[in-house]
């Protein structure tokens, strides 16, 4: 387990996911200016941005070993993987809930929501494409959304673009912890693209 652990930099992995709720409870208010491509420009909050920062650290930090030599090891290591995503997850969202508790802005629950969102879809682009390629996709996607995921006339996001509901939105919520949960179980049962 020593040596999964080196291998994953957890240690250094839960200090990013950390230093990213943190920051995101601090500075998530910040608007970014984006225009869409169907109507007006719409508001991006930059906790939508900077919480895809865990997901890719995640893959960087898994992605490392080869995945045809981990396949052949006694240990299921794609599940200790999943299980770290999961738990820096955890992380995120635990912190969002105390920090909005403890008198933060709303914006503490969209920091959580959207940590979990970016590593469900992590969990899902790992086992499909690897890890370096997994990694680039999921950088663009705040990007694509902060583009696209506006409706036109109203203004309002688009039902699949979760990181840019607002912080309350309990759907968002559940639609964030979904894919978390639906990308856990996905990679659990599928080792990452180039096992045997």
């Amino acid at each position: 387990m020593n040596w999964w652990a080196a291998s994953r930099s957890v240690s250094a992995l839960a200090a990013v996911t950390a230093v990213t709720a943190g920051a995101g409870l601090a500075f998530g208010q910040s608007l970014i200016p984006v225009p869409a491509m169907v109507g007006g420009a719409g508001h991006f909050l930059l906790a939508a941005l900077i919480t895809v920062i865990p997901a890719v650290a995640w893959l960087a930090f898994t992605g490392r070993a080869r995945a045809v030599t981990e396949a052949v090891a006694v240990r299921a290591v794609h599940r200790f993987d999943t299980s770290l995503a999961a738990a820096c997850a955890t992380l995120a969202l635990g912190m969002a809930v105390l920090g909005h508790f403890a008198g933060a802005d709303a914006v503490a629950l969209a920091i959580g929501r959207n940590t979990a969102f970016y590593l469900g879809l992590a969990l899902v682009l790992n086992p499909l494409t690897g890890a370096r390629i997994a990694a680039p996709v999921l950088t663009a996607v705040p990007l694509v959304l902060a583009v696209g995921g506006w409706r036109s006339g109203s203004g309002g996001a688009q039902p699949w673009a979760v990181v840019l509901h607002p912080a309350t939105s309990g759907p968002a919520l559940l639609a964030g912890v979904a894919v978390l949960v639906a990308g856990a179980m996905f990679s659990s049962l599928k080792p990452p693209r180039g096992s045997l």
